[in-house]
């Protein structure tokens, strides 16, 4: 099936390119309309292979009477409920019109499950039983684990590996090539730095890294949002 046009909300060049990417080669979509919220530099990509069109969000016509897909432009946890927060509020765009983006080479198990707005970058995994919530994106080489849980706006950086039951909470950000053991639970928004190895369970809010794993700091990404239900 050929996408004829896919909507961006929010830009960041690594977040629109791969994005883009992965729409042309699941859907062959080339024409993408970039929506910013907030003002700073256009990103730039090879005119040949894709047409797009940068807009600020008071600029653009969404039309309530079509079933528009969209998809984030950005990755980080933070950012991602930001930017649902700000177009559902003030655009009423819903988790339906988030379309998921699967590529040919990752693989997704029959048994598992997930929400809206899935994004699995080449060679990611997800195993037996896992349930995914919305807006979770899995970057290259990414794999989860049989029964774990990602909650909504999780991301797992290229690499990044869960074991078997395990949790990570709402927004929660695992860094590139760190290793989360078998049951361990990793809170709301925390982020986790690359190359760890998590074996014991991560309180909600906080920045945890090394081998093995410690809670270093709070996130401060994440302190001055205001959370709604």
């Amino acid at each position: 099936m050929k996408m004829e046009k896919l909507i961006l909300l929010g830009h960041s060049d690594g977040g629109v390119s791969t994005v883009m990417e992965n729409a042309f080669q699941i859907f062959g979509c080339q024409v993408f309309d970039i929506i910013k919220n907030i003002d700073r530099p256009d990103c730039i990509f090879l005119s040949h292979l894709f047409k797009t069109t940068h807009f600020f969000d008071y600029e653009y016509s969404f039309d309530p009477e079509r079933d528009f897909p969209v998809q984030f432009g950005v990755h980080h946890g933070n950012v991602k409920y930001l930017l649902y927060q700000h177009f559902k509020k003030n655009y009423q765009i819903n988790r339906e019109q988030y379309i998921s983006l699967i590529h040919h080479t990752a693989d997704f198990a029959p048994t598992a499950s997930s929400e809206e707005g899935l994004l699995m970058e080449p060679l990611s995994l997800v195993s037996s039983m896992a349930k995914l919530g919305f807006g979770v994106t899995l970057k290259r080489g990414a794999s989860v684990g049989h029964h774990a849980v990602l909650e909504d706006f999780a991301t797992l950086n290229p690499g990044a590996v869960l074991a078997g039951f395990v949790t990570i909470g709402e927004g929660s950000e695992i860094g590139v090539g760190a290793i989360v053991s078998n049951n361990v639970k990793i809170g709301k928004r925390c982020l986790i730095g690359a190359g760890s190895v998590v074996t014991k369970d991560i309180p909600d809010g906080m920045i945890a890294y090394g081998n093995p794993c410690r809670v270093v700091r709070e996130n401060e990404r994440w302190s001055k949002i205001s959370i709604s239900n």
